[in-house]
C-alpha cells in the first residue's frame, strides 16, 4: 500500500471510480480558501477505502476497534502507534483487522 498524497491527483487516484467522480466535481467547484478542508475530508475517505476493513460493525451493531482506529487515522487524529504495536505483540486484541490497520497506516504515510 502506497502513501496517499493530500493532492487532487493523489486522492483521485486512490478513490474507486464511483467516488472519484463526486470528488472531482467537488474539488473543481470548491473555492480556493475552502480547498484544504475539501482535500482533508476526501483524503480521509481515500484512506478508509484503501484500508477496506473486513467488517464494519460487530455484534449488536457495535463499531469494531478496527473501524474506530481507521476512522481516527482517516480524520488525521493522533494515533499511539507504539501502543497499537504493543497490542499486536500481546495479541490482546484478536478481533482487530491488523491488515486493514496496516493498509490505512501506509496510506496515511504514518511511520
Amino acid at each position: 500500500m502506497a502513501h496517499i498524497p493530500r493532492t487532487i491527483d493523489g486522492i483521485a487516484d486512490a478513490l474507486p471510480s464511483a467516488k472519484r467522480a463526486a470528488f472531482n466535481a467537488e474539488a473543481r467547484s470548491t473555492e480556493a480558501a475552502d480547498l484544504p478542508a475539501c482535500l482533508d475530508r476526501w483524503w480521509g475517505t481515500a484512506v478508509l477505502e484503501a484500508a477496506a476493513p473486513a467488517e464494519e460493525t460487530g455484534p449488536g451493531g457495535t463499531v469494531s476497534m478496527t473501524t474506530l482506529t481507521l476512522r481516527r487515522i482517516a480524520a488525521g487524529g493522533a494515533i499511539d502507534w507504539d501502543e497499537l504495536d504493543a497490542m499486536r505483540r500481546r495479541r490482546g486484541a484478536r478481533t482487530i483487522d491488523w491488515d486493514a490497520i496496516d493498509r490505512a497506516r501506509a496510506a496515511a504515510g504514518a511511520a
